[in-house]
């Protein structure tokens, strides 16, 4: 009869099982508030000007629009940007702590079958 797996066997220490949890939360949290403040940030800037900043992060603007379009953003602009460059690193981030945990279960799903 063979022990059941655990996370300090496939390499993960209780601890950073933890650590991993507790960073899911605070990533979810976070992300939670990216969004609340990029729709406050699109009302305050207006869609008009949104659609043309969309246009920008997706980089389809011709490189001399492009060049042109960069004087003109002004601080709300600027923090409209920051906030979905963030958002996308913490999406990214989240992605793959759900991979890391999906490995993690997979592992042990295939070793209590060997048991």
């Amino acid at each position: 009869m063979s022990l059941p797996t655990t996370s300090f066997q496939l390499g993960l220490k209780v601890e950073d099982e933890q650590f991993l949890k507790d960073m899911v939360t605070q990533l979810d949290e976070t992300i939670r508030k990216l969004v609340v403040e990029e729709k406050e940030l699109i009302n305050k800037i207006g869609t008009a000007r949104v659609e043309e900043l969309i246009e920008f992060w997706k980089q389809e603007l011709p490189e001399e629009e492009e060049h042109f379009f960069k004087m003109t953003l002004d601080y709300w602009d600027k923090i409209l940007i920051r906030n979905w460059a963030r958002s996308k690193r913490l999406h990214h981030t989240r992605a793959e702590v759900g991979r890391t945990f999906m490995k993690l279960n997979s592992n042990r799903g295939i070793d209590s079958k060997h048991e």
